[in-house]
């Protein structure tokens, strides 16, 4: 195994290790320039020690009150599915900045929080309540289990108090609010020669920390991937087959994880999946080619990953496979100026995805047929900034090769039988060879449903259940999540 497969595999963990050091790492230091800030502020410190010098909270109230809502706020990300482990891992941020703040005198020695457990308690009830805690009571619906208003809420403050703090530590303004204590009073100070002040010290540093953490958190509180996919397939190539296999190994992997986030497939998809799914052992593929006046929207919700979930919507269009050799000069039109709405809407769909999935029919390469595919080169041609991924489908056939040849069972060799495909394919096809050359080397992933041979036909083997058998979808789904 390569050390690029060692670190895909292994992505997650890897970004934990990372995110727990950078966490860890700026929040100290980060913290305490934040608190060199609060000690030397101008404006800030004055407002909000300016309820206090009127005898309407203390700053030490307000502190104990702000720290029971973002304690809240924590909290449900910790009972979030999606942020469990970023709400762990800022836990741990918060008590690095803590401990950093302590040892400058602040916050923590200057609270009483027995004296004040009401309005902690407070907080963390006000925090659960605007992060949206109530779903937490409610009868579950058809909606994921998500506080993505704590997380809004959490990068927001966050974010302010580190801007701010890094305002007020490289800047010094003329006093405006005056608090005074002794007399229950503010007082509204005229400077003669109002100026600002710079202060350079530490500037790239903090700076530079402040930004590694707002990024962070950024990273942290993203719910959704940004990954939008669009498949492209010559006729037969077995584009609706594709996208219904993808479907079913993402709906077996949601059952394995007792995923509680809805997968809520398009009714076009549940409908192909139906036409497929047929639950008689004999029946063969009860899905024909689209009509070439036809489009359907396939997709469904997908939830990539373990450590760090993300939602991934994976949609496509389902369409006749005779538009594939009109898309490059749609591309390079105007939408105006394409007269064929359905190629219009191809064109459109095209331009916004960033992975296009370009498909290689394993059925027309095994009867020596050309495989259609020529159009790719300048659909990429138009596309250039667009991410490829090469699938090989109905690779079933070649299944069987690579038993025969190498000894092997696909199933459980299946990263040296998608060598094989590879191997095979770029050595006895020059359009593909090209076509891998050109997507800067991209591998070729296999798919295929298990079939068998009956009445000189191949039909898909079905389980006891009647339900179809996929094969390299569930690899293909890790890659494409």
């Amino acid at each position: 195994m390569s050390l690029g497969d060692i670190i895909s595999d292994n992505s997650e963990k890897l970004r934990l290790i990372g995110y727990f050091v950078v966490v860890i790492a700026v929040a100290a230091p980060l913290f305490s320039s934040l608190g060199e800030a609060w000690q030397r502020s101008d404006i800030f410190k004055q407002l909000i020690q300016t309820p206090g010098a009127l005898g309407i909270v203390s700053v030490e109230q307000l502190s104990a009150f702000l720290f029971g809502v973002y304690a809240g706020l924590l909290l449900l990300l910790i009972l979030d599915p999606k942020k469990r482990i970023q709400g762990l891992l800022l836990g741990f941020g918060t008590a690095s900045a803590l401990i950093a703040l302590q040892s400058q005198g602040l916050f923590l020695p200057n609270i009483d929080f027995v004296a004040n457990i009401p309005l902690v308690v407070g907080g963390v009830v006000l925090g659960g309540i605007v992060g949206g805690g109530r779903s937490l009571f409610e009868i579950q619906t058809a909606d994921a289990l998500e506080f993505r208003r704590a997380a809004s809420l959490m990068f927001f403050l966050l974010s302010a108090i580190t801007v701010v703090g890094l305002i007020e530590y490289h800047l010094s303004f003329p006093q405006v609010i005056d608090p005074v204590f002794s007399e229950g009073t503010v007082d509204i100070v005229v400077p003669d020669s109002p100026s600002v002040e710079f202060n350079s010290g530490g500037l790239i540093q903090n700076v530079v920390l402040s930004a590694i953490f707002i990024v962070t958190l950024r990273s942290f509180f993203e719910y959704d991937s940004a990954e939008d996919f669009f498949i492209l397939g010559p006729v037969g190539s077995g584009k609706s087959l594709f996208l219904v296999g993808k479907y079913l190994e993402a709906l077996d992997d949601a059952a394995a994880r007792d995923a509680d986030t809805p997968m809520t497939p398009s009714a076009d998809l549940m409908e192909l999946v139906s036409e497929v799914d047929a639950a008689s052992e004999d029946a063969g593929w009860e899905l024909g080619a689209t009509a070439v006046d036809d489009v359907k929207n396939l997709e469904f919700n997908y939830v990539k990953g373990s450590v760090f979930p993300k939602n991934i919507r994976i949609g496509s269009l389902d369409y006749a496979g005779e538009y594939l050799d009109q898309l490059p000069n749609a591309l390079m039109s105007e939408p105006e100026e394409i007269d064929d709405s359905i190629l219009r809407r191809l064109a459109q769909r095209v331009r916004e995805a960033n992975t296009l999935v370009l498909i290689l029919d394993m059925e027309r390469y095994e009867g020596d047929e050309s495989l259609g595919i020529e159009s790719y080169f300048d659909i990429l041609d138009a596309t250039d900034s667009t991410k490829v991924l090469l699938v090989a489908t109905k690779c079933d056939v070649l299944a069987e090769e690579f038993e025969d040849e190498m000894g092997l069972d696909p199933v459980m060799y299946f990263d040296d039988f998608k060598d094989y495909v590879n191997e095979t394919l770029v050595q006895n096809d020059q359009t593909v060879r090209t076509l891998v050359q050109d997507t800067a080397g991209s591998e070729i992933h296999p798919v295929y449903y298990q079939t068998t041979e009956r009445n000189g036909e191949r039909v898909p083997m079905r389980d006891v259940n009647g339900n179809v058998q996929t094969m390299g979808f569930n690899e293909l789904l890790d890659k494409m999540g």
